[in-house]
C-alpha cells in the first residue's frame, strides 16, 4: 500500500517511460507500451533496471499480447491486488483496425475474450475493489469523457462504447462503484464523474502521470 503512479500511453517510446518510471517508487502503465511493433521493446534489466516487483504494466489495443504476457514486467490481463485494494484489466479495441495489418500492426487478441471478460466480471464483483486501472473505459464515462472533445480522432472514439471491453466494464461499474477508475486510451487527462455512480474516474494522456495514494484514494 501506498504511493502508486499510472503511467499513460507510451506508443513504443519505451526509453523515455523508463526514464519516467525510474523517478517512482512504484508504477502502473496503463497499456498502449507499443510492445510487438517493429523496433520497439523494453530495454534488457542489466541496461535498465526496471524491477517487476516495482514496475508493472498492463496492455492495451496498440500491445502484442503473447509478447506482453511473456515479459517479467506484465502485470497480467486481469486480476486483483490485496494490498491495494486494487483491480485491474487490460485490453481494448482499435478504432483504425482496418488501416493495420494483422500480425505487425494489429492483434486479434486485443481485447479479452467474451469468456475471460466473464470471468473478470466474476472476480471483480467478489473482490468489490476499492480502486480500478484499466486501458478503456465504462461505456458511460466513454460518453461523459468525450462531451466537449471535437474532431474526428474524438468522434471515432465515441464508437467504442459499443464494444465489447466497454460494455463488460459498465457491467462491472453498475455491479459496484469503485471510489477511483483510471484508465488510458482517450489521450487527454481529465477528471470526471458518471451521473448515477459516486467513483471518480480520471483519464490519464499519453506519457502523462496520476499518484494514487492507496490509503487516502488522492490523486496528484
Amino acid at each position: 500500500m501506498g504511493l502508486l503512479t499510472l503511467i499513460g500511453d507510451v506508443h513504443g517510446d519505451t526509453g523515455q517511460y523508463c526514464h519516467l518510471a525510474r523517478r517512482y517508487p512504484r508504477t502502473i502503465q496503463l497499456g498502449d507500451m507499443g510492445l510487438g511493433f517493429k523496433g520497439v521493446g523494453l530495454p534488457p534489466p542489466g541496461e535498465f533496471p526496471l524491477e517487476p516487483a516495482k514496475h508493472k504494466f498492463i496492455r492495451g489495443n496498440h500491445d502484442e499480447p503473447e509478447k506482453c504476457r511473456r515479459h517479467p514486467n506484465y502485470l497480467g490481463d486481469y486480476g486483483y491486488l490485496p494490498d491495494d485494494k486494487l483491480f485491474y484489466i487490460a485490453g481494448a479495441a482499435s478504432i483504425d483496425r482496418n488501416m493495420r495489418i494483422e500480425g505487425i500492426s494489429w492483434w486479434a487478441g486485443e481485447q479479452l475474450s467474451y469468456e475471460d471478460l466473464d470471468q473478470a466480471i466474476h472476480m471483480y464483483l467478489e473482490t468489490k475493489p476499492r480502486f480500478v486501472i484499466s486501458h478503456e473505459c465504462p461505456q458511460k464515462a466513454n460518453g461523459v469523457l468525450l462531451m466537449g472533445l471535437l474532431g474526428p480522432y474524438f468522434e471515432a472514439k465515441s464508437g467504442l462504447s459499443q464494444t465489447r471491453t466497454c460494455q463488460a466494464l459498465q457491467s462491472m461499474l453498475e455491479g459496484w462503484a469503485p471510489e477511483v477508475w483510471i484508465f488510458g486510451h482517450y489521450h487527454v487527462n481529465k477528471e470526471f464523474y458518471v451521473p448515477g455512480f459516486d467513483t471518480k474516474f480520471r483519464c490519464v494522456a499519453p506519457m502523462d502521470t496520476v499518484t494514487l495514494d492507496t490509503e487516502t484514494g488522492e490523486l496528484t
